[in-house]
């Protein structure tokens, strides 16, 4: 199956009223607020980045994250200033790709922010996982890099803990991993020996490796993974060797999400429209987003490093596609 565009598609292109977001806006996280209002999270770019003379990446090229409000989950009205900026040493060549989990932590509710930190020009790899939090999208705390040492990205956090500690979804190239803390005191400040002792065991921790051909380069986790009766719903996007990049749906275990339930061998969205096979980076859909309207899977994507857009469909319908692929059927 294949998710269903939203026929108006984009949903959020670049402003021209707002030099912060006046060149690109693209690659959007979603969350339901705590007014019950459907918040967007999206990366922007100014205006007058260049394309390097080697055709890989760009100059002047320093991304924000914006921020848009909406009843519906279609149409939005954007925050007129950035809510998370590139202002520490980390982060100071930009901030990419959010991704926002809605989660209760000692009696709050907490929506915590992962995005990506350029500490280096973009495309130079120089990228860690940082982490900022808001409980109301009003006020926003950055709390600094929480994935140190690798180049790593594409981090989602559970919207429930998994035997009483916060679980994240990471992607060290070319496989997703996952990773437990006993706390968010040890997620923003873990002790000296949590990574190290991490990183050698890093196989033992891997969820999915890419399996098919249109995922053969790479795989990454997209919004945060969405809890059904069949198991944690994860959309995840797969890069083949033409650098095309898709969507992909599986399935884990709700007790032990290092498991796969079920994962579909077919893509459930890829580059068709025009909007998606031409922009800054063509031939890109790059789900980040994901809310349950009613019976109903919405899913925001960045299409081709340029827009955001959206793409739907029924619930019920996703996790039987999925499940006409059960792990050891």
């Amino acid at each position: 199956m294949k998710l269903r565009r939203y026929e108006h598609n984009p949903i959020l292109e670049a402003n021209p009223d707002g030099e912060w977001e006046s060149g690109a806006a693209f690659n959007c996280g979603a969350t339901i607020g705590p007014d019950g209002l459907i918040y967007l999270l999206y990366r922007a770019i100014h205006a007058g980045y260049t394309r390097k003379p080697n055709g890989t990446g760009y100059d002047s090229y320093i991304s924000s994250i914006g921020c848009a409000v909406s009843e519906d989950g279609i149409a939005f009205a954007r925050f007129e200033q950035p809510v998370i900026q590139p202002t520490d040493e980390y982060d100071r060549f930009g901030c990419e790709d959010p991704r926002v989990t809605r989660l209760g932590l000692d009696g709050q509710m907490l929506y915590l922010i992962t995005y990506t930190a350029l500490f280096g020009p973009a495309y130079s790899g120089a990228d860690r996982v940082a982490l900022a939090s808001t409980e109301d999208f009003r006020t926003f705390r950055k709390h600094g890099v929480v994935i140190p040492g690798l180049a790593d990205k594409d981090a989602v956090i559970f919207p429930e803990l998994i035997g009483g500690r916060i679980a994240m979804l990471h992607r060290v190239v070319p496989d997703i991993q996952i990773v437990y803390f006993d706390s968010l005191e040890q997620l923003v400040h873990p002790k000296e020996d949590f990574w190290s002792a991490y990183w050698p065991r890093l196989e033992e921790f891997t969820v999915m490796r890419p399996k098919y051909k249109w995922e053969a380069e790479k795989i990454g986790a997209g919004p945060p993974p969405i809890k059904t009766d069949a198991g944690w719903l994860l959309v995840y996007h797969g890069v083949d060797n033409n650098r095309v990049y898709r969507a992909g749906a599986a399935l884990l275990d709700l007790e032990d999400p290092s498991k796969v339930i079920a994962r579909s061998p077919h893509p459930i969205l890829e580059p068709e429209e025009e909007y998606e096979r031409a922009g800054d980076t063509p031939n890109v859909v790059f789900p980040e987003g994901a809310i349950i309207v009613d019976d109903m899977l919405y899913v925001y994507y960045g299409a081709a490093d340029t827009c955001c857009c959206l793409a739907f469909a029924k619930l019920d319908d996703i996790l039987d596609h999925l499940l006409a692929f059960k792990e050891g059927r």
